[in-house]
């Protein structure tokens, strides 16, 4: 079986002049009226912090023991458990279960693991199939795993600025309503693997010139591929020899970066952003390797609410007025 695991990506942090990217794995409605968010409806809560990189990280228990920190990874169709932690509590392969990962930078095949259980908050996740990866990089050594879109979409999932908390909602709670002061962003699902699990899309547009664009929580930082730079017509800076970009199998060059006047998608509207440019093994595995595409990471998201709605395939997303980009109409939930 073929996963992807897109994100898992820590940059922008410089250590050396490197930079980490993890994730980028992957591994092969109800119409209601206009509400406010209920906290209190939440299945599970969780605290999160950011890491330096950008990537959010959430506590979860192995088979009772931990708490172990797992990295938010929308761009990951599998959960991962690194070989540091499987190690340190004597996890077992499940035998003749291999499945192939693509990673980032890099492609491999990897052994799922004999796992009871995993437990976020009041929730827990009977039997999960995890992939034990190896996290010799740079990029998996500061986390102990991965929660993938096979856990992630179980669930309605709202990150909370204000408490710094991680809800995890039913799925058809957030799905038959609206919510005033939200934005909502379109997602485009694209199934992969045996799972269930999708990456997801999102349309948007840098300064004016649309581009397809990856849905991708693991990565802490934006990324766009030499086809999507050309199409903007834009001119890279001069490539960068001494910087490196790491993924959770293996490293590449990072060449250069674009910098971002604005990058709008819905009603939103960002500023000054950045966006590091490499043309890596993952836009080849999406079949984007010809194509303009961009990768969106979680340092573009993680300063505003947000909720993943995967069953209406929308991103909520909580915006303030100057945040609301009125050439593209309201676009935010009635």
């Amino acid at each position: 079986m073929i996963h992807r695991i897109l994100g898992l990506a820590t940059i922008i942090i410089r250590v050396k002049q490197h930079f980490k990217i993890m994730g980028l794995v992957t591994v092969f409605a109800l119409s209601g009226c206009a509400g406010t968010l209920e906290l209190d409806d939440a299945l599970a809560i969780a605290p999160y912090h950011i890491e330096d990189g950008g990537r959010i990280i959430v506590e979860a228990r192995v088979d009772g023991l931990g708490p172990f920190d797992f990295v938010l990874d929308t761009g990951a169709s599998i959960s991962a458990i690194f070989d540091k932690l499987r190690d340190e509590l004597g996890l077992e392969p499940v035998p003749g279960k291999v499945v192939i990962i693509h990673g980032a930078v890099a492609s491999g095949r990897f052994s799922l693991l004999d796992i009871d259980r995993l437990e976020i908050g009041q929730e827990t996740w009977d039997d999960p199939r995890i992939v034990s990866l190896p996290g010799e990089t740079a990029a998996g050594s500061t986390v102990d795993g991965v929660l993938g879109v096979d856990f992630l979409q179980r669930y309605a999932v709202g990150f909370s600025t204000s408490d710094r908390v991680v809800r995890l909602y039913p799925p058809d709670l957030i799905a038959r309503r609206s919510y005033r002061g939200w934005a909502s962003v379109p997602l485009q699902a694209e199934p992969v693997g045996e799972t269930g699990a999708s990456v997801h899309y999102i349309d948007i547009e840098i300064d004016g010139w649309p581009i397809k664009a990856v849905f991708d929580l693991g990565a802490g930082f934006n990324m766009i591929n030499w086809p999507g730079v050309r199409s903007l017509g834009a001119t890279a800076p001069r490539s960068r020899r001494d910087r490196l970009l790491t993924g959770a199998l293996d490293s590449s060059l990072l060449v250069a970066t674009l910098e971002a006047k604005e990058v709008t998608t819905a009603s939103i509207r960002w500023r000054n952003e950045v966006f590091s440019i490499a043309d890596i093994e993952i836009f080849e595995t999406l079949m984007l390797g010809d194509t303009p595409a961009a990768i969106l990471g979680a340092g573009l998201f993680t300063q505003r609410d947000f909720v993943i709605d995967f069953v209406r395939s929308r991103l909520l997303v909580k915006v303030a007025m100057d945040e609301v980009d009125v050439t593209v109409g309201t676009g935010a939930e009635p």
